[in-house]
């Protein structure tokens, strides 16, 4: 069920696609649904980063490097690829 609060964070990302020009609800979800990925993604590298830490076991984390943009010769620090970094992204951006 549904809590008010969830339901008003629903909607005012709704408004945020629409006003983006993404109308099709199908699309935003799938929109949402790779944000929430990514999201999980950043936690779960940040505990085994931790979790590594502590134990002093080596790990390497999944956004260490660079990644290289597909068709392009384009090169972006994977770490700008966290969802810590690109959830204060602009629009535009």
């Amino acid at each position: 069920m549904l809590t008010t609060e969830i339901k008003s964070q629903i909607n005012k990302l709704w408004d945020k696609f629409w006003s983006g020009g993404i109308s099709n609800p199908l699309t935003a979800i799938e929109q949402i649904s790779y944000l929430l990925f990514m999201r999980r993604l950043d936690e779960l590298d940040l505990k085994e980063m931790k979790k590594a830490e502590f134990t002093g076991e080596p790990y390497t984390s999944i956004f260490s490097g660079t990644y290289k943009v597909p068709n392009t010769a384009e090169e972006l620090d994977a770490d700008n690829l966290r969802w810590g970094h690109f959830k204060q992204m602009e629009g535009g951006e």
